[in-house]
């Protein structure tokens, strides 16, 4: 009996260490630009006066597989950044997540080891709306 719990540990160790990355290779361009948002952060303001009032932020795809448009809005007011995610030999995957508020949403990437990096942020203090760098990353080749 010992072995076959031995050999169930044994199995699922086995399994669990052949585990598959979901990383795409890095191609410079986009084949395709997705015209719709790939990531969206969106939070109803809930304001009696105008029920459609929200704090959006949206990310869209470029042509350059790195680069990416930011689309962020509050009540009224409106803008929009592109930026570049670095270079870490393969796709980027961007992340849209809520910051120390509801009214801030903090833009990323998920790293090899799928650690969540933050980059920027976009924030609504006192009624106005900022685009911030929060870190900025470097890729290096190993030294030899």
């Amino acid at each position: 009996m010992k072995y076959i719990f031995l050999i169930a540990a044994i199995a699922v160790t086995s399994c669990n260490s052949a585990k598959k990355s979901d990383t795409e290779p890095f191609t410079p361009e986009r084949a395709v630009v997705n015209a719709i948002a790939v990531k969206e952060y969106v939070v109803n303001l809930n304001d009696p006066k105008d029920p459609k009032a929200e704090f959006r932020v949206a990310l869209f795809e470029q042509k350059k597989s790195l680069d990416y448009e930011v689309r962020f809005s509050y009540k009224d007011a409106s803008g929009n950044k592109i930026f570049t995610l670095p270079n870490l030999g393969f796709m980027p995957k961007p992340e849209l997540k809520k910051g120390a508020d509801s009214l801030t949403c903090v833009i990323g990437f998920y790293d090899a080891d799928s650690t969540f990096k933050e980059f920027r942020a976009i924030q609504v203090e006192n009624g106005v709306m900022s685009y911030k760098h929060l870190k900025e990353y470097q890729v290096e080749e190993p030294k030899k």
